[in-house]
């Protein structure tokens, strides 16, 4: 009886290797006009809120401090 030749199980890694499959999971989700414009803003009005509220932060302190040499 002859042997049989082993089947290859390496993955091909060369140049013209189709490469690591990509999977896409999409979601669909109803959403509110207001949730939609929250989505698509969030990272806008996080930024300005905390450069607002640093500001707000900045301005206190420099109120209390000339309340206090000035007072």
């Amino acid at each position: 009886m002859s042997k049989q030749k082993k089947k290859r199980n390496k993955q091909y890694t060369g140049a013209d290797a189709a490469g690591t499959p990509t999977v896409h999971r999409y979601v669909a989700e109803v959403k509110s006009p207001t949730r939609e414009w929250w989505d698509s803003h969030k990272r806008s009005v996080k930024l300005i809120g905390g450069i607002g509220g640093g500001a707000i932060a900045v301005g206190w302190l420099l109120f209390e401090f000339f309340h206090l040499i000035f007072g």
